[in-house]
C-alpha cells in the first residue's frame, strides 16, 4: 500500500487487521526462537563443552553462507505467505527432536535444519512488511518488528532460567537423562512455531509480480540463477542500500560482544551481584524503547533516513565503548541507555530506508542477503569474543586493559560507532540532493529489465 495517509498509532495498528495478525505471530514465533537458541547452547555446552558451544554456534552461521541468496530469490517468486508458513510449521515439527539429540553431530545437524528454515522465512517476513502497511506507518511498523524480533529475548532466557526451578521431562524415559532439563523448552519451542504459522496462514496472498511472471515461464534452475544475479548487482551498484546493509551487520558484529560477556562484565569489572546485571540491562531495554520510539513519534521528519541511522549506530558504539570503561553500576547503566537508544533508532532507521528504497520484486534478495550477513556478524561475534578475552587476559595489557571483557566490549563499541561514522562519511556528498531514492529506482529500472529478460 503506498497511499499517502496519516500515520497511525502502533496500537492501532497491533490492534486489528492483517498487520496486527502478522505481528503477534511473529511475537509468538520470536519467544520461540531465543527459547531455542540458548536451549541449544547449554544442551551443547554440556555435550562437549565450549567446543560444543562453538560447534553449534557455526551451525547457525553456516545456512545463511551456503543458502542465503537462493532463499532471497524464493522470496521473490513464491507467495511469501505460504513460504512463511511452510518455514513456521516445519520449525514447529522438527525442534522437538533437539530434546533426543546426546551426540554433538545429530544436534548440529538439526540446528542446521532449523537455521535453513529460520533464514527461508526470515526475508519474506520482512519483505511483506510494505504490504500490509500504509507507507505512513513504514518506521512504526518496523519498530514494532523491532520489538516482537529482540525484546522477546528477555522472555527466551527468563524461560530456561526458570527451567531450573521445574521438574525435568523425560516422558517415561524417552528423553535422555542429560537433555529432561532442557525437554520442555523445546516442546514450549514447538507450540510457538505452530501458532504463529497459524496466524500467518490468516493472512491474504502475498505473491509478487515477478512470482507471477516466473510461474507463467516455468520455474527453472536458469531463471532461479538469474534472479540472484539480478539481485547481486543490484546490491553492488546501489550505494544508498548497500551502505546501510554494511553498517548493520558491521554494528551487530560489533553488538554481539554484548550477550556473551555481559554477565561477566558486570561481576568482574563493576563487582556487583544480580541486582546490578538487571539494572544495566534494564538500560538497554528503556534506552531501546526510547530510541524506538523517538523515530516513530518523529518519523515524517526524518526523511534522510541512511542519515539517522549513521548517527544513531555512531551513538550506539560510543555509548557501548563509554560504559566499558566505567567502574560502577550507575555509571555503566548511563551509558549503556546510551547505546540502546541509538541501538533502536539505527535498526528501524535501517530497515525502513530499505523497505522504502528497494521494489517489492527485490526485497527477499535484498533482506536475504542483510539478515544471513547480519547473523554471520552476529554468531561469529559471539564465537570469537570469549577466546579473545582470553588472550587478552594472558597478554597482561596495562591498566584498564588488563581487565579483559572491559578491553573486548570497548572493542565492540568502537566497531559499532566506526560503522555509523562509515556511513556518515560515504553520504557526505549526497545530502544536497533534492530527491531522496532516484539512485535505487534507477537502479531498480535495469535490474528489472534484467528480470523480465531472465
Amino acid at each position: 500500500m503506498t497511499a499517502t495517509a496519516e500515520p497511525s498509532s502502533a496500537f492501532t495498528l497491533i490492534r486489528r487487521g492483517p498487520f496486527a495478525r502478522f505481528w503477534w505471530a511473529g511475537v509468538i514465533g520470536s519467544i520461540g526462537d531465543w527459547i531455542t537458541i540458548f536451549a541449544t547452547l547449554a544442551v551443547a555446552d554440556r555435550i562437549a563443552g565450549g567446543t560444543g558451544t562453538l560447534v553449534a554456534i557455526v551451525s547457525r552461521v553456516l545456512p545463511g553462507l551456503l543458502f542465503g541468496a537462493f532463499a532471497g530469490a524464493i522470496a521473490d517468486r513464491v507467495d511469501r505467505r505460504k513460504l512463511i508458513f511452510v518455514a513456521d510449521l516445519g520449525r514447529g515439527l522438527l525442534v522437538p527432536a533437539l530434546a533426543f539429540a546426546t551426540d554433538l553431530w545429530v544436534l548440529v545437524g538439526i540446528n542446521f535444519a532449523l537455521e535453513f528454515l529460520s533464514i527461508l522465512g526470515q526475508s519474506p517476513r520482512a519483505a511483506v512488511l510494505p504490504r500490509l502497511v500504509k507507507s505512513a506507518n513504514i518506521v512504526t511498523a518496523n519498530s514494532l518488528m523491532m520489538g516482537a524480533a529482540y525484546g522477546t529475548i528477555p522472555f527466551g532466557a527468563a524461560f530456561n532460567w526458570a527451567l531450573d526451578a521445574a521438574p525435568a521431562v523425560t516422558l517415561g524415559g524417552l528423553v535422555p537423562d542429560s537433555n529432561a532439563d532442557f525437554a520442555l523448552a523445546f516442546f514450549a519451542d514447538s507450540v510457538t512455531f505452530i501458532v504463529s504459522a497459524l496466524l500467518v496462514a490468516t493472512l491474504p496472498s502475498l505473491s509478487t509480480a515477478l512470482g507471477k511472471r516466473r510461474r507463467r515461464q516455468g520455474h527453472r534452475f536458469r531463471t532461479t540463477m538469474s534472479d540472484i544475479r539480478t539481485g547481486i548487482r543490484f546490491l553492488v551498484r546501489t550505494k544508498s542500500v548497500r551502505r546501510v546493509i554494511v553498517g548493520m551487520t558491521a554494528a551487530l558484529f560489533g553488538g554481539g560482544t554484548v550477550i556473551v560477556l555481559g554477565i561477566d562484565f558486570v561481576e568482574e569489572v563493576l563487582l556487583a551481584d544480580t541486582e546490578g546485571f538487571f539494572a544495566v540491562v534494564t538500560s538497554v531495554g528503556v534506552g531501546a524503547a526510547l530510541g524506538i520510539l523517538i523515530v516513530s513519534v518523529y518519523a515524517d521528519r526524518l526523511i534522510r533516513r541512511d542519515a539517522v541511522f549513521g548517527t544513531a549506530t555512531a551513538l550506539s558504539g560510543a555509548g557501548l565503548a563509554a560504559a566499558a570503561l566505567t567502574s560502577t553500576v550507575a555509571g555503566a547503566s548511563a551509558w549503556i541507555f546510551a547505546f540502546g537508544v541509538g541501538a533502536g533508532a539505527s535498526y528501524v532507521m535501517g530497515l525502513s530506508h530499505l523497505h522504502e528504497q528497494v521494489d517489492d520484486e527485490l526485497r527477499g534478495r535484498v533482506f536475504a542477503a542483510l539478515f544471513a550477513l547480519m547473523r554471520i556478524g552476529l554468531f561469529v561475534s559471539m564465537g570469537i569474543a570469549v577466546p579473545l578475552a582470553g588472550v587478552i587476559g594472558r597478554a597482561n595489557l596495562p591498566g584498564m586493559l588488563s581487565q579483559p571483557t572491559r578491553t573486548v566490549l570497548a572493542a565492540g563499541g568502537l566497531t559499532i560507532a566506526l560503522a555509523g561514522i562509515g556511513t556518515l562519511w560515504s553520504i557526505r556528498d549526497v545530502f544536497a540532493r533534492p530527491r531522496l531514492g532516484a539512485e535505487t529506482r534507477g537502479v531498480f529500472e535495469q535490474a528489472a529489465r534484467a528480470t523480465r529478460r531472465g
